[in-house]
């Protein structure tokens, strides 16, 4: 504040034709300047929100990852003893047709010998029951013959009597 004015007055013609545009021009490149800086802070400002924001994303993404790797190893678990079930049940019908193959076989050697005996008794039986014929035949003809020579022996007695 001058209380005493002692500096000279202000001639306002100079001012506005020589001072005043240098001023204005001063004035618009302060403005420029503002402008660069404030978008320069505002540009850290939406930087600072974007890295906010992405480290929000990342760690919901780290979430939902170690949710999913939770699951999938509950997955894995119950894959692994299903398949452990699964193996169990292959080695015990592994082992049940090993058994019934063992058995079966077993069984066709026991059928087929019973086979073989059942037709040595079939070829015996068949054998006697031609000896039964045979005999059969030569008791009839025995038979015959014998009754042959007791209707002679008859006759011949028959005959002495008379």
């Amino acid at each position: 504040m001058n209380i005493i004015n002692d500096t000279p007055g202000t001639d306002y013609l100079t001012y506005f034709t020589k001072q005043m545009p240098k001023d204005l021009a001063a004035m618009a490149a302060l403005r420029d300047e503002l402008a660069v800086r404030q978008g320069a802070l505002s540009a850290a400002e939406d930087t600072v929100k974007l890295k906010a924001q992405a480290a929000a994303a990342l760690e919901s993404a780290n979430a939902e990852a170690a949710a999913l790797r939770a699951e999938a190893k509950v997955y894995v678990q119950e894959a692994k003893a299903q398949k452990a079930a699964a193996d169990k049940r292959e080695t015990d019908l592994n082992a049940r047709e090993a058994d019934t193959a063992a058995a079966f076989s077993a069984r066709d050697k026991e059928l087929s010998l019973r086979e073989k005996q059942v037709q040595s008794q079939q070829n015996a039986l068949d054998a006697k029951e031609a000896k039964l014929f045979a005999d059969a035949a030569q008791l009839a003809s025995d038979r015959a013959a014998l009754e042959a020579r007791i209707k002679a022996f008859q006759d011949k007695v028959a005959s002495i009597n008379i």
